[in-house]
């Protein structure tokens, strides 16, 4: 069962012992809740309205300097961000990587399912791959590693990267920091951006990223 509701994400990216994560606080008419899944680690901080999805609302705890603290979770089968405004929030207190949760974190309550108010029909719109033919003569920049990047990415997405096509993360694969390390080497070494709107990764010699960078600038 899942709703789709509309609010504001607030998201919050935290150095930690495994490189950058990114937690939010999804503020909504039906409350408030945290979320911390591995899609939000693609995006910058800032503010991000939209259509948000739950497909689930648990409790979980965890200890942090000394103390207790329980969450009110939500996890999101889908978001679909309508603007976004990208600026540094404030610092946060310690928080533990969600990365770590499932084989670390041996205080953590298990995650009890909460009902959730109303029915509604959702498909998750999230494809581990996207491309557009618009973006397919796209100007060659700097040449992946067949080999590393092979194994990083997987076959399909591999294609696109040495194609310079728009590529499409999978938040869902198993590994969270594989999710980070595949971020990670489209922005820095690839030279990829991120359309938050989109949730899709462009190279940024693309007339696509080029024009959303514009929009931006006269924000």
């Amino acid at each position: 069962m899942s709703v789709t509701v509309e609010g504001s994400l607030c998201i919050k990216r935290i150095n930690g012992a495994n490189g950058p994560f990114c937690v939010g606080d999804l503020l909504t008419d039906i409350g408030e809740f945290r979320v911390k899944d591995p899609v939000l680690d693609q995006f910058e901080e800032g503010v991000y309205t939209g259509h948000y999805t739950i497909q689930r609302i648990f409790s979980w705890s965890y200890n942090a300097n000394g103390r207790l603290v329980v969450e009110i979770r939500a996890r999101l089968a889908d978001l679909q961000i309508h603007a976004g405004t990208e600026s540094s929030l404030p610092d946060s207190t310690t928080e533990p990587d969600p990365a770590d949760e499932s084989t670390h974190d041996s205080s953590a309550a298990a995650p009890e399912r909460a009902p959730v108010a109303e029915k509604q029909d959702a498909s998750p719109s999230r494809t581990p791959a996207d491309s557009s033919p618009d973006e397919s003569e796209a100007i060659p920049c700097p040449a992946p590693d067949d080999s590393s990047d092979g194994a990083l990415f997987g076959e399909e997405l591999h294609a696109l990267v040495t194609s310079r096509r728009p590529v499409k993360l999978d938040p869902a694969i198993d590994d969270r920091r594989r999710f980070r390390e595949q971020r990670n080497r489209l922005k820095s070494g690839l030279h990829y951006g991120f359309i938050p709107e989109e949730q899709t990764w462009y190279p940024e010699e693309s007339d696509r990223y080029q024009a959303y960078l514009a929009t931006k600038s006269d924000m």
